[in-house]
């Protein structure tokens, strides 16, 4: 069964990335339609897509430092400071990015203007990503101390020598094939399929367990399926854009050499588009952090932010839609579970306000009985009778005690606020 939930989607939504993946979705698209020359435009319209990210961030950062400098966070809103540290760490992030596609497009559009014995080397092109991945390092380390994600940065940080090898394999100071050119992406991507391939035994072994509601079973499910169909399609580009680099230098061109650009890379847009996935939220809360919220001044995730703009949304955010089972029979079990645990929590909760409100009302006696001391008659009536917000809380955990009922009898579930966990 599949349950698609959108107050998951409202959680986890991560439009930084969405975006992201979108741009590299696109680009990819059009790069390789011009390297297999179906398409005639320029350059500047290939790498438009990433230059129009790169515009956002910058333009987003912009408004956050704006908004920061106008209404600065107290000192003890540590948590604040921190996402906008990380916000200018990210946008510190894209000048080096934006420099280098900025760089990679001079040189392929703009390479008859330098002099014939002197062109712009590849290796000056990669410099921004040399001095980035040296940087991704710390950064890496300041995003663990911080509890902060470092995906991209932990990616830059272990394939510097990767940049390396193709630096010196497009200025041709290194004669090798490109199947020893690639081998750290083969070591990184080769970890990365035994990773995935560990997690989803372990989602097998989960889906079996009564240790955990089915809710949870289903979000390990979720992740490693994504997981998978994100690394697998990746190793398969690396493998056909090898295979396609090397049988181009090949004295007799056989079929793989004929293999487009396009059908070579389209795993790869596979597996933008399944990372695009995740970062919206459908492999479940855990898969992807929130947008920071300091970009373009919102100090609040973006799906909250909508939420509380437009009160619509609202009616919409506890929606879920289940597929798969045939019947209520079907699902009984699995929702006896969910029943029992939401009922588990629910009793510790009554459990806790039934003491909160007899010691309050403790104390609330003893009070008055020491402001009271000397008028006997007022306070033998107080002490008979009941205090009014006594009565309302035992009203409250007589509703409480119904509602748990009901639920246990008829299988409603109630799903909580879209900021509380399911």
């Amino acid at each position: 069964m599949v349950e698609l939930s959108l107050g998951v989607f409202f959680r986890s939504f991560n439009a930084s990335k969405v975006i992201l993946c979108a741009c590299l979705l696109i680009f990819t698209a059009l790069f390789t339609l011009k390297l297999d020359g179906k398409v005639s435009f320029s350059y500047a319209f290939v790498f438009a897509p990433l230059w129009a990210c790169n515009l956002l961030v910058f333009v987003g950062a912009i408004v956050g430092i704006c908004s920061f400098c106008s209404k600065p966070p107290s000192r003890n809103e540590i948590v604040m400071r921190v996402d906008f540290s990380a916000m200018l760490i990210t946008a510190t992030e894209h000048i080096f990015l934006c420099t280098f596609v900025s760089l990679v497009f001079i040189k392929l559009e703009f390479d008859y203007l330098f002099e014939p014995g002197y062109p712009l080397p590849w290796t000056i092109v990669f410099c921004p990503l040399f001095s980035l991945s040296i940087l991704s390092i710390g950064i890496a380390i300041w995003s663990l101390r911080h509890d902060k994600p470092f995906e991209f940065e932990f990616f830059y940080a272990i394939n510097i020598v990767q940049l390396v090898f193709i630096a010196f394999k497009l200025d041709k100071q290194v004669d090798w094939t490109w199947a020893v050119v690639f081998i750290p992406l083969w070591v990184v991507l080769s970890l990365a399929a035994v990773g995935v391939l560990y997690a989803l035994v372990l989602s097998v072994v989960l889906i079996r367990s009564r240790h955990f509601i089915p809710a949870h079973r289903r979000q390990h499910v979720y992740s490693a399926i994504l997981h998978t169909f994100f690394v697998i399609p990746a190793l398969v580009c690396l493998v056909l854009l090898t295979g396609k680099l090397d049988s181009m230098n090949w004295p007799d061109k056989g079929s793989v050499s004929e293999l487009s650009y396009t059908l070579a890379m389209a795993p790869l847009q596979v597996s933008f588009f399944f990372m695009a996935i995740m970062s919206a939220g459908f492999g479940g809360p855990s898969s992807t952090p929130q947008t920071n919220i300091w970009w373009f001044g919102l100090r609040k995730p973006l799906c909250p932010f909508l939420l509380e703009k437009c009160p619509s949304l609202r009616t919409y955010a506890n929606v879920s839609y289940r597929i798969g089972g045939t019947n209520r029979a079907d699902n009984e079990p699995e929702n006896g579970e969910e029943r029992e645990a939401v009922i588990g929590e629910e009793n510790e909760e009554r459990d806790e306000a039934d003491v909160g409100a007899i010691v309050n009302g403790n104390e609330r006696r003893r009070n008055q009985r020491d402001k009271g001391r000397g008028s006997g008659g007022s306070q033998n009536s107080q002490e008979g009778g009941q205090n009014p917000s006594e009565q309302i809380a035992s009203s409250s955990a007589a509703i409480i005690r119904a509602m748990a009922q009901y639920r246990n009898e008829f299988g409603y579930q109630w799903k909580g606020d879209i900021s509380q966990p399911d």
